[in-house]
């Protein structure tokens, strides 16, 4: 207390040793309670008659609202004041305030000049912050050989960082002859003081074998060492050595573990990568689509070009989202994956084919559709199967129950499963009138026939339409069996078929499993 009483009569009296005295006591509780507001008044006074420490410490208190309101454009004032009196710490944080824009606006040159102020007074951050000025050239003429004078006097210093920069630069061989050995060398020694991402890079010279022979075992090593200070690179390697085997017993799920890991740090391999186990179900793991959806659309947002492709049949196919064509073809465009440039192609044909397509069976545009798309919403008509069969040019379905008056209907596709015809069978039983009538309902909806042949009340028959889309629709009728047949047809892919079963009738012959069309369309209603 004596001292308390000795230093504030002094401080009262103007003397800044006094005053700068009482503040620390005030800050520090030092005989007295703590007080930031008395601090910062006892250091503002100090500060005022020029004391460089008192200067210093008032402007940290203004950075951080300790005793005063947060004012950097006030600390900035201070800092300046007791900067150009030498303070070294004063230079670095000026260095800070104009490289940041806090308090001042922001300029690299004032940034550079501070701090080089201070790494001259051998202040380790500063030299730090140097190198990596001259390496980038923001603010100051790029200088490799500057840079690395300054990370080496950071490193000698201990800086871990400063040591893992210089070995960067004698990696690459910039502002230094290329060594690699120097460069394990410095990286080692970074890492040894626990810096992450140069233990992430000892990790890469053991596994690219950039000095010794590839170690995966040592590769390994260091990437854990990485990867347990939360370096996501790190995980994203160890998830990667697990998956394959590399090194270490080949481990799906511990290789899930670091992709997780990786993956909610925002590394995009890693989502990529956790998509492409879930979309296939990999080792064992249960496919998942849903999962596998999630961790494309977050590797797309995150930058992984190769997640595009993968994303993008989601939306073509419409597995578990609505079928988004468009947004597909932007997709499959932005991949760099050669199979989805031909999905692009064929899928931008589709488009165009769904955009011009009209005529329409069970609600799908019958020009565009393929197997898969028909036989899902055929069936969704409650339609019976009669036989269907992939390894089949056909598949038939009794109609009799959902569709009056016929009672089979026969599908036929190309090899690659694409539409070729679709024909009903109205059973006539010595019905001449048949043909006629189905041919006023089909007239109905398309208008007359374009062409007609026969003699529709005696003999062989047909009618003849030659649709918008490029459908060709037959009502036709042998004799005397007065059965009608309706034939929906796509003229390219019959000619297709029949070229494909004279080559082999069988349909698995040179089969080419190329991606299927995708169609939703029920905006119309079933035509009969």
């Amino acid at each position: 207390m004596r001292a308390l009483s000795l230093w504030r009569k002094l401080a009262e009296q103007g003397d800044p040793d006094a005053q700068y005295a009482l503040a620390w006591m005030h800050e520090s509780g030092q005989g007295v309670a703590v007080d930031f507001k008395q601090a910062a008044h006892w250091y503002k006074q100090a500060a005022l008659q020029n004391y460089v420490a008192a200067q210093y410490v008032l402007a940290s208190m203004y950075d951080k609202g300790k005793g005063l309101t947060i004012n950097p454009e006030s600390a900035v004032v201070w800092y300046l004041k007791a900067a150009n009196q030498g303070d070294v710490e004063s230079q670095f944080q000026l260095g800070l305030h104009y490289r940041d824009g806090n308090g001042a606006a922001q300029n690299d040159l004032q940034s550079f000049i501070w701090f080089s102020k201070a790494a001259e007074q051998g202040y380790l951050t500063a030299q730090l912050y140097l190198g990596q000025i001259y390496q980038s050239g923001k603010g100051v003429k790029q200088d490799d050989q500057a840079a690395i004078k300054w990370y080496k006097k950071a490193s000698l210093q201990g800086n871990s960082s400063a040591t893992y920069h210089l070995a960067y630069m004698y990696e690459l061989g910039r502002g230094v002859v290329q060594d690699n050995q120097r460069a394990q060398s410095l990286y080692l020694a970074s890492a040894a003081k626990n810096f992450a991402p140069a233990a992430y890079k000892t990790a890469e010279f053991h596994e690219n074998g950039k000095v010794d022979k590839v170690d995966f075992e040592q590769a390994i090593k260091w990437y854990k060492r990485a990867a347990n200070t939360g370096n996501r690179a790190a995980e994203y390697k160890l998830a990667n050595f697990y998956q394959n085997g590399l090194g270490v017993e080949r481990n799906i799920r511990i290789a899930i573990e670091w992709y997780e890991q990786a993956a909610v740090q925002d590394n995009a391999q890693a989502n990529y990568h956790l998509g492409l186990i879930y979309e296939n179900g990999e080792q064992g793991i249960n496919v998942d689509k849903s999962k596998a959806f999630a961790y494309y659309q977050k590797a797309v947002a995150l930058g992984d070009l190769y997640a595009n492709g993968h994303l993008a049949i989601f939306y073509e196919q419409g597995m578990g989202i609505p079928v988004d064509i468009g947004h597909a073809l932007e997709l499959y465009q932005k991949s760099p994956e050669s199979w989805a440039k031909v999905n692009y192609q064929k899928l931008s044909k589709q488009k165009h084919c769904l955009d011009t397509a009209t005529t329409k069976l069970f609600s799908v545009a019958i020009a565009c559709a393929n197997r898969k798309i028909l036989s899902k919403e055929i069936k969704n008509q409650q339609i019976t199967v009669i036989s269907e069969t992939p390894l089949d040019w056909s598949d038939s379905y009794y109609t009799g129950a959902a569709i009056k008056g016929t009672s089979q209907l026969k599908m036929t596709y190309t090899r690659e499963d694409y539409f070729a015809s679709a024909q009903y069978t109205f059973i006539g039983r010595n019905d001449p009138d048949l043909i006629v009538r189905i041919k006023e309902i089909v007239k109905q909806k398309y208008a007359e026939p374009d062409s007609a042949q026969g003699d529709p009340a005696k003999g062989e028959a047909s009618f003849q339409w030659l649709l918008n889309d490029g459908i060709k629709l037959v009502v036709q009728r042998k004799w005397p069996d007065t059965t009608t047949f309706v034939t929906y047809s796509l003229p390219a892919h019959v000619k297709l078929l029949t070229a494909q079963q004279k080559k082999s009738p069988n349909k698995m012959y040179q089969f080419d499993d190329k991606a299927e069309n995708n169609i939703t369309e029920k905006d119309e209603t079933l035509f009969f």
